[in-house]
């Protein structure tokens, strides 16, 4: 089983995602940033490792959301999703192993091609930061676009 390590990243009451990248597998689908944990690494380092790698930026972790098992047909994995922000000195997230990338609202996201294992996760955690998901559906303004991040 394969240990991974996913950001649910939230700013102004939207989501980062990020979409695979052509030849990776499940390429075309979106999930949330993140990756393997590397062998004697902790959860909080694989994640801060996998975001400065993948998005090249840096986050400070809020809290443990949920853990599931998802198994593909190509491998199994135990992927351990966190609340994420943005540290405040961090430059601004970029799609440099992905294809894009976007800053989603909470309707938005549930319209996405969701990788099967962030599909299962999303449904579980959705109403530990539903707060978020209301208050966008309440207060959705221009300021806060869901056009696609690239590098």
């Amino acid at each position: 089983m394969l240990e991974v390590v996913c950001a649910v990243l939230i700013r102004d009451n939207r989501v980062l995602v990020c979409q695979r990248a052509p030849g990776k597998h499940l390429e075309g689908c979106w999930e949330f940033p993140g990756g393997k944990v590397e062998k004697g690494e902790n959860l909080h380092s694989a994640l801060k490792r996998e975001i400065v790698e993948e998005l090249r930026c840096s986050i400070e972790i809020d809290e443990a959301l949920t853990a599931i098992e998802h198994h593909y047909p190509q491998l199994s994995i135990n992927l351990h999703a966190f609340s994420c922000h943005l540290t405040p000195d961090s430059p601004e997230p970029g799609a440099y192993e992905h294809s894009s990338m976007q800053w989603v609202s909470c309707k938005e996201l549930d319209e996405l091609d969701l990788a099967g294992a962030d599909l299962r996760l999303w449904h579980m955690i959705a109403s530990k930061i539903g707060g978020i998901c209301s208050e966008e559906s309440r207060s959705d303004d221009s300021a806060h676009s869901s056009d696609p991040l690239s590098s």
